[in-house]
């Protein structure tokens, strides 16, 4: 029998280029495993960025200091209404906060002046 007899009667499929079972398993594995620690590190990352750049409140009574104060400077056009509508936390009325606002900076009235300065409560 000659070679080429026995190449057609046992045909043996060779493609080089086909990735075997294994290869393709290996593949997906390293995908899900590079995946895996991008989520990770993204993960980890925001958690510092958390724990570094926290509201700087909590941070400041841990240290032992006083909270910083909110302040706000009057320019043209403000009014004392236009002032705490802006800086109310939301159900809270108006009114009171205007009130409040009025007591902490010592102001007899609501008539305000450019440049002054005012700690909002």
């Amino acid at each position: 029998m000659y070679m080429n007899e026995q190449l057609f009667r046992n045909p043996v499929i060779s493609e080089p280029d086909a990735p075997s079972r294994r290869h393709v398993r290996r593949r997906k594995l390293m995908r899900t495993a590079g995946l895996l620690a991008a989520v990770l590190i993204i993960l980890v990352f925001s958690l510092c960025a958390s724990l570094l750049g926290g509201d700087q409140d909590v941070l400041a009574a841990s240290n032992g200091g006083a909270p910083a104060k909110r302040t706000v400077e009057i320019v043209k056009g403000d009014t004392l209404w236009g002032i705490a509508n802006a800086h109310v936390r939301k159900g809270r009325n108006v009114r009171e906060y205007m009130d409040e606002l009025k007591k902490l900076n010592r102001l007899d009235s609501s008539v305000l002046h450019e440049g002054q300065v005012l700690q909002l409560p």
